[in-house]
């Protein structure tokens, strides 16, 4: 194995490694198994496996973020999961093969590197992934009060969804594109922010990086970070405009009251 010169100092944490009977499982995304492994000053105290049922990668991040986990082993994954887990700080290191307790003890001994930031230029998009983010935003915004509309839409809006203002009872309309559509996300959002010209508001559903923040903000583009997903009620009921973060073109008094 290739990977050196990881400095181990974390005294205590969560380790969790996809796995494959007694090997790292050789894709994330397809894991039915997760070692999770407590480690104390590079000693392994306890270790739990946890089952995953329920398919689609969106409900293995769940999974590890609910068990705690701070740092996954795993080989491969797709950029887009990998920068969700690590915008919750949640580190991972991929491109790892063979058998699970060789590879953690490479890593306690701190023999395996991490490999940066994801290169998501070089990767399809995958439309069963793309699919499940949908669902579960048109789930989202349907429990917040949206109204889904059911006209096809034009590239790359994945939801239309009309939400009645507060304040004048006019509606937003609000065109919605899921990320996943192409190799670049600079492309998805010029793609949107040119359609979204014909709405009231836009949104763009990824993973908060910083990168994507500044350029949906430079466009008056709202983020939704698939974080947000795996609770759909919540703001439900709390906040008049849920989604917004950006003033909508003539619905300004509303805004201004939050």
């Amino acid at each position: 194995m290739a990977h050196v010169s990881h400095i181990y100092t974390l005294l205590v944490m969560k380790l969790a490694i996809a796995t494959y009977k007694d090997e790292i499982a050789p894709c994330f995304e397809a894991a039915k198994r997760f070692q999770i492994c407590l480690l104390e000053e590079r000693e392994v105290i306890s270790k739990e496996l946890l089952n995953c049922d329920r398919s689609g990668p969106i409900a293995r991040l769940r999974l590890l973020k609910d068990a705690g986990v701070e740092v996954l082993l795993c080989n491969g994954i797709r950029s887009f999961y990998k920068d969700m887990l690590e915008a919750e700080n949640l580190m991972v290191y991929k491109d790892l093969t063979g058998k699970i307790e060789e590879t953690l003890k490479l890593f306690i001994g701190g023999k395996i590197k991490h490999t940066g930031k994801a290169e998501e230029n070089k990767e399809a998009p995958c439309l069963f992934e793309l699919g499940e983010l949908v669902e579960m935003t048109r789930e989202y915004l349907s429990k917040n009060g949206f109204v889904i509309e059911n006209d096809e839409s034009e590239f790359p809006v994945d939801i239309i969804a009309t939400l009645k203002c507060p304040r004048c009872k006019k509606p937003i309309r609000v065109a919605v594109c899921c990320a996943g559509h192409v190799f670049y996300w600079e492309k998805e959002i010029m793609e949107l922010r040119s359609i979204s010209e014909n709405y009231d508001a836009a949104v763009y559903v990824h993973a908060a990086q910083d990168q994507v923040v500044k350029t949906c903000k430079d466009f008056n583009i709202n983020l939704l970070d698939p974080w947000v997903l795996e609770n759909p009620e919540m703001g439900s009921g709390k906040d008049p405009l849920p989604v917004f973060r950006i003033p909508v073109r003539g619905h300004e008094a509303v805004f201004d009251k939050r």
